[in-house]
């Protein structure tokens, strides 16, 4: 009886470590994957380990709609990708697996500004300039002093509101000449007039 229930448990237990022997390899895949700021850089890091051999396994990842690899792997693939720290990313992570869709993996993450660029400060208006104040000007040097002027001047009117007669022309003329000339005319027509008046009379 005592070997029958030995017998019985050393069955069981051979089959018991035969299962988990051939479960061990299949259940042991091992995905892990993050995504974080580092030094102003979206960094992306993914490692793929214990999956079954044969290079059938698949990764595909992507940043948005840019594809960012797309290859096949065997037990094991390890990457890491950096970004533009300055914009926001979206990382989605899909692998299959040769041996089983249940072992396939799925993940995204997301990413924030790495880097904040600071608002930009509104112009500020500019003042109107303040007029300079004027500044006595230099005196003229001497050589460039203007001329003085010359002016003439007019005889002041005379009294009663007459101006002057100018003065006679100098035409040569002895100014004698002229007096005895108007005298000998004076002279002449008295002489004409007795004449014409005993003439009457007669």
């Amino acid at each position: 009886m005592a070997r029958r229930v030995l017998g019985a448990f050393a069955v069981t237990a051979t089959a018991t470590l035969a299962s988990l022997a051939l479960a061990t390899p299949a259940s042991a895949h091992t995905p892990v994957s993050s995504a974080d700021c580092v030094k102003d850089k979206a960094v992306l890091k993914v490692k793929l380990t214990q999956y079954a051999g044969g290079n059938r396994n698949t990764v595909l990842i992507k940043d948005g709609d840019k594809v960012l690899a797309d290859e096949k792997f065997g037990q094991s693939w390890e990457k890491k990708f950096e970004a533009d720290g300055t914009v926001a990313h979206t990382f989605t992570i899909t692998v299959k697996a040769s041996d089983g869709d249940r072992f396939n993996y799925e993940k995204t993450h997301k990413t924030p500004e790495c880097v904040k660029t600071p608002p930009t400060k509104p112009s500020e208006p500019t003042k109107p300039s303040e007029p300079k104040p004027s500044t006595p000007s230099e005196a003229p040097s001497s050589s460039e002093v203007p001329p003085p002027s010359t002016t003439t001047t007019t005889d002041a009117p005379a009294p009663g509101g007459s101006a002057p007669e100018p003065p006679l022309a100098a035409t040569g003329a002895s100014p004698t000449w002229l007096l005895f000339s108007g005298l000998g005319l004076v002279g002449a027509g008295a002489g004409t007039l007795l004449f014409l008046r005993r003439r009457r009379s007669a």
